[in-house]
């Protein structure tokens, strides 16, 4: 048999004996010349190849195939780069392919065992090959933030950076959107609702995505705007509610209504940035909170029903 050069042989070498359960070690590893032995020094198989320069490729000198070791269940040469490799295919076909069925698939097909971090970083490594690297990804926001101006002109797109060192690439820091065609339906035709939230974000870049909901005419929510913020507190929520009131036109803040938590600065913020508008709590925050020291179906139904009640206007 003949390769290209030495590094399809080696990666044959390693293919051929995870499949047939089998562990040998490179006596002579070089680029012109490459002697495989069996691990186990009782069994007499070997091959040996070398660099032929008149034919331009690694070829197969010697081969002894006659293996009398046993077949292990380790076998050093499993990588999660040759698993990543090997289920490629599969990944791409269904993204959602989850741990325990690679598992399975990997035994039937080798019956050698990997450990768990071979897998996950077998998966993060498809992951990257398939849907492309988040870190390579952020580099993009600048094309991200002109594309959508260009197709949307009236969005509003905002991204702070910092810099680490002087002379370095400037590092993500937030980024808030607020897309023309929904700031255009909320003011146009929604209720003067607004519910403010925000959730942790996972991954590279660790944070807080902060989000604007309102109530169109149907009653249903209407996304207005949202940002991605390094952590949610008072100095954040400003920054984002400053910009909202810009994009909404809110100068007068009476009229309007926030529907929030209690979470810390929040509050505050909106007392600063909208000093007349109406505050209501969401009441399954508060629920989530009552029920830790009240507990019961009773008092549950008290509660929303209180909550549901009218005040009879005075």
């Amino acid at each position: 048999m003949e390769f290209h050069n030495a590094d399809m042989f080696r990666k044959a070498i390693i293919t051929h004996f995870v499949r047939h359960r089998k562990v040998v070690k490179f006596k002579k590893n070089d680029p012109n010349r490459i002697r495989v032995v069996c691990k186990d020094e009782v069994c007499k198989w070997f091959v040996l190849a070398s660099w032929l320069s008149d034919h331009k490729n690694f070829k197969i000198e010697s081969l002894l195939d006659d293996h009398t070791c046993v077949m292990p269940f380790k076998n050093k040469y499993i990588s999660y780069k040759l698993i990543a490799e090997k289920y490629i295919g599969q990944w791409r076909a269904n993204p959602d392919w989850n741990f325990t069925e690679m598992v399975e698939q990997l035994s039937a097909n080798t019956n050698v065992d990997a450990s768990k971090w071979q897998y996950y970083c077998a998966r993060s490594a498809l992951r990257k090959v398939i849907q492309g690297s988040i870190k390579e990804q952020y580099s993009n926001l600048w094309e991200y933030a002109v594309e959508i101006k260009k197709i949307n002109p009236e969005s509003s797109v905002i991204m702070k950076c910092y810099m680490v060192t002087s002379g370095a690439n400037p590092r993500f820091h937030r980024l808030y959107i607020c897309l023309g065609v929904l700031k255009k339906g909320w003011k146009e035709g929604c209720r003067h609702i607004l519910g403010l939230d925000g959730c942790f974000v996972k991954g590279y870049h660790m944070g807080q995505l902060l989000t604007v909901i309102g109530v169109d005419p149907n009653n249903h929510m209407y996304q207005v705007v949202y940002a991605l913020v390094e952590s949610e507190c008072r100095e954040t929520w400003l920054w984002f509610l400053e910009l909202l009131s810009v994009d909404l036109e809110l100068n007068n803040s009476y009229g309007i209504v926030w529907i929030t938590d209690k979470q810390k600065g929040l509050i505050d913020a909106i007392m600063e940035v909208f000093p007349h508008s109406e505050h209501r709590y969401c009441v399954k925050h508060f629920y989530n909170n009552f029920k830790n020291s009240n507990k019961g179906l009773m008092l549950k139904h008290l509660l929303w029903g209180a909550t549901k009640s009218t005040t009879k206007q005075v």
